[in-house]
């Protein structure tokens, strides 16, 4: 199927400026963003046919099930059809974005009708999550139910997942938002993590320490992000600063893990569809500033017997979970080699954004594609590209200069702001994307891009 230029035009709008109310700092041309879409249109619609792909629209629906035609076959979800989406964030902003672009509704289920995700979802249910009538209203609505992040009840999902089909699935969730259950998961598979102790008490810390006898890094076991409930200790610490530590843990329970001597991070997207495919994107390189993500891009530099480990490992999990959805799997590699798995986010990741602009299928499409019950394709990466976090500290000073840094730049930049109303030090506000010929130059243009939006900005505030 070939692409009119009106349709690319769409999917360009979405693509370059997605979550923007108005076209604001995207460098490349009308022209050049058309031929890109065009391509990665035609990629798209090889893979799976979305625009003539018959939907069986005469298929009834199964609460707990994809539309089957019999035991083994798995029929799409009819176009039309409304995908819950618990969550209102950014990730479930672009998650709504792909589903709409495959002909379906989201229904997104959130806290507060100004998140990112409400603005872009065609129903709404706002409340607390905790709320009977909230959670009842989104079942009542919806064909099928997945979620932008994983510190939600554990009795709201179970509710859900009673009556409808919940994806990833619940025993996912629930491994992934507890990390001594996280790590009893791994150990239980066999699958390589550093090591670790769980800690509900004092004692335990301080015995959990002799027992490791190096320096580690005690994280809290559950809701801790960006470095946020984390305290890196070096084992040497007296009774009294152990102590105070303590006191900031404040009782809640975690997991004591040894301190890796870090070469480099990596992260490993992988989908799950309900035909039993499994399809990866990375190794993702990932760069931290304090605690969170900075910088991304595909590692084509990491030594292939490694990453063939790390890729064989996030299969493994994935098919350990059954997975049906886009989960990403967080890598520590060690200084003598060692590949250790961190942790496991349930949904897409900040790391896998670079997806949206440089690959035939984005992370988002295939949780898209996967919870309305389409066979995955393979994400064939198109151009080099590195993902660039912007955080609300780029605001301190006044509107930055994204537009002006772009144009000076002699590449393609795609900016996705969040339209979050309030820009705080360390909150993600948004991301850009800059693609270039080669990845040594999109490495490069990322770094001239974050220098000239404050250089810019502060010739402005002169």
């Amino acid at each position: 199927m070939f692409v009119d230029e009106a349709s690319a035009e769409r999917l360009c709008f979405s693509r370059s400026i997605t979550g923007l109310r108005q076209d604001s700092g995207h460098a490349s041309s009308n022209v050049q963003r058309k031929r890109r879409c065009s391509w990665r249109l035609l990629l798209v619609d090889l893979g799976v046919n979305w625009h003539n792909a018959k939907l069986h629209h005469e298929d009834e629906f199964c609460p707990k099930a994809m539309t089957q035609t019999d035991d083994s076959v798995v029929s799409p979800l009819p176009e039309g059809s409304m995908i819950g989406l618990v969550g209102g964030g950014q990730l479930g902003m672009f998650f709504t974005q792909a589903a709409q672009r495959l002909g379906y509704q989201v229904c997104c289920f959130c806290n507060r009708d100004d998140e990112p995700a409400a603005s872009f979802a065609d129903a709404l249910v706002c409340g607390s999550f905790t709320d009977s009538s909230a959670i009842e209203s989104l079942i009542a609505k919806c064909a099928a139910v997945t979620y932008e992040f994983e510190s939600i009840p554990a009795e709201t999902l179970a509710a859900i997942d009673q009556k409808v089909a919940l994806m990833p699935s619940l025993a996912v969730v629930q491994t992934t938002q507890n990390r001594s259950f996280e790590k009893t998961f791994l150990k239980k598979h066999n699958i390589p993590t550093a090591d670790f102790s769980f800690v509900e008490t004092f004692e335990d810390l301080v015995d959990g320490l002799k027992t490791l006898n190096s320096a580690a890094v005690l994280k809290t076991a559950c809701d801790g992000y960006d470095g946020k409930g984390q305290w890196k200790l070096q084992g040497s610490e007296a009774t009294n600063e152990l102590e105070q530590v303590w006191v900031e843990v404040a009782d809640r329970k975690c997991t004591l893990e040894r301190l890796i001597d870090l070469d480099f991070e990596v992260s490993m997207i992988v989908a799950g569809d309900q035909h039993g495919t499994i399809e990866t994107i990375g190794p993702v390189h990932n760069q931290h500033v304090n605690h969170i993500l900075d910088t991304s891009w595909i590692d084509h530099s990491v030594d292939e017997a490694v990453a063939s480990e790390i890729r064989k490992i996030a299969i493994d999990i994935a098919q350990q979970f059954k997975l049906v959805g886009t989960l990403c799997v967080e890598f520590f590699v060690s200084k003598d080699g060692q590949i250790l798995v961190n942790e496991i986010a349930p949904r897409p990741h900040n790391s896998g954004h670079l997806t949206i602009d440089s690959f035939s299928l984005s992370q988002f499409d295939l949780q898209a594609l996967a919870v309305s019950g389409h066979k995955l394709t393979e994400p064939v990466e198109l151009e080099p590209a590195v993902m660039v976090n912007l955080l609300g500290d780029l605001w301190t000073d006044g509107d930055p200069a994204f537009e002006s840094a772009a144009e000076t730049l002699d590449c393609d930049v795609f900016l996705h702001l969040y339209g979050k109303k309030e820009a705080r030090p360390g909150r993600k506000m948004g991301h850009a994307t800059i693609v270039a010929p080669t990845q040594a130059l999109a490495i490069e243009n990322s770094k001239r891009y974050r220098d000239l939006i404050r250089q810019r900005q502060a010739t402005n505030n002169v």
